[in-house]
């Protein structure tokens, strides 16, 4: 590995960590401040997760074919002026239209710095150890959550909610402005065909292996994506301080490193229908047992190991997209799955949220959830039906990942 690689890698970990950390990372510890501060429902605070999803997936349209025309640095860039400007506006926010404005430009913020860009930097950097270096910057976004989460909670027991988002407005700028400007190219050649594969995109549309395992992607990660937005304030209701419960969350979070790490060596080596159902039945295990209202250290102890546990699905999903889908498909289904997850996403944290406002509680919300995920096991196996008759259909061919 060159000098000029392991910058590339620094980067590409260190933007990931800042952009989603500074975004979904912290929405659970602000949730209750926030409340607070503009007297609002849990609803109306936790559809800002929502508003940052739906930007976030809207800016990836336009990052991508920056990306591709080679203006990495451009991109990245303007990416940072997104994050600093969504900090300070949401500093300055005297409504909830303010704050729902300041969520949807941080949304906007997360693709120019984060796993879309970071995968570009490193496919164009790297011809070989490629998938080693992915699985290193991979690791910047579970660091920066776990990260920005505990600090968040530390700071808000130290400055009001409103000086703890200016803060991190100039983290992002002191930690990202250098490290961009002074390592990545202004701009990378670029491939003759980046523009090609609109038949390929109607072909994944209409491929059932694709839409079995989309929906088993949207149920799974749309479900647990959903309920983190609620578990700092689920810990905190257990009787701890935000600070502590702070903690738990960003333990959660950093669990994901090893976890994603040795969930992808083991999806070389072992059956990933096997190693999908085995996570996917200790997640709704664990939200079942949440639902029991068991005690502070319980809960902390259940979320360590649902973080370790859930970290599993974005490097399996994306060795079962590969191996049904090819190699060649993967950036599209990826984009059409994050489409199908975010219903699922948004109804889950709306539905959490009024729950509690209904009853006081989490745990009809959780049972369900619980149910929700065990249902997505069935779309796996639908995944892996349509793969076997695909097959069938193909002699010479076999079905992988089953």
């Amino acid at each position: 590995m060159t000098r000029q690689q392991r910058l590339i890698l620094l980067v590409a970990m260190v933007s990931q960590g800042v952009a989603v950390g500074l975004t979904v990372g912290i929405v659970p510890v602000f949730l209750e401040p926030l409340e607070a501060a503009f007297e609002a429902p849990r609803t109306s605070i936790s559809f800002g997760q929502i508003l940052i999803m739906l930007s976030l997936t809207a800016s990836s349209l336009v990052t991508g074919p920056a990306l591709d025309k080679g203006h990495a640095r451009g991109v990245m860039l303007s990416g940072v002026g997104l994050l600093l400007v969504a900090m300070v506006l949401a500093a300055m926010s005297t409504n909830l239209v303010m704050l729902a404005l300041a969520a949807l430009l941080a949304g906007a913020a997360v693709p120019p710095c984060g796993p879309i860009t970071a995968a570009s930097l490193v496919t164009r950097n790297f011809d070989e150890d490629r998938g080693r270096a992915l699985g290193f910057s991979s690791m910047g976004p579970p660091l920066g959550s776990g990260l920005f989460a505990g600090l968040a909670g530390w700071l808000l027991g130290r400055f009001s909610w409103d000086q703890v988002f200016l803060i991190f407005g100039v983290i992002a700028v002191v930690v990202l402005l250098p490290l961009i400007w002074s390592i990545v190219p202004a701009r990378y050649a670029t491939a003759a065909n980046a523009e090609e594969g609109d038949v390929n995109m109607r072909e994944v549309v209409r491929s059932p292996v694709f839409l079995w395992a989309g929906g088993l992607f949207a149920l799974a990660a749309g479900i647990v994506t959903g309920w983190t937005v609620h578990v700092a304030a689920f810990v905190a209701g257990t009787g701890i301080s935000e600070t502590s419960a702070s903690m738990v969350l960003a333990v959660q979070f950093w669990m994901g490193v090893p976890g994603a790490l040795i969930y992808g060596m083991m999806a070389d080596r072992f059956s990933l229908t096997k190693l999908f159902v085995g996570m996917l039945v200790v997640c709704a295990g664990i939200l079942g047992l949440f639902a029991t209202s068991p005690g502070t250290w319980v809960v902390a102890g259940l979320c360590v190991v649902f973080g370790f546990a859930s970290s599993g699905m974005i490097p399996l999903y994306m060795v079962l997209l590969g191996q049904r889908l090819g190699a060649d498909a993967i950036g599209r289904s990826v984009g059409l799955s994050n489409l199908l997850m975010l219903p699922v996403m948004a109804g889950s944290v709306l539905f959490a949220a009024s729950a509690f406002e209904s009853s006081g509680s989490y745990a009809g919300a959780l049972v369900v959830f619980a149910v929700g995920v065990l249902a997505s096991i069935g779309c796996l196996l639908g995944s892996n039906r349509e793969a076997a008759r695909r097959a069938a259909q193909q002699p010479g061919t076999e079905v992988v990942g089953a």
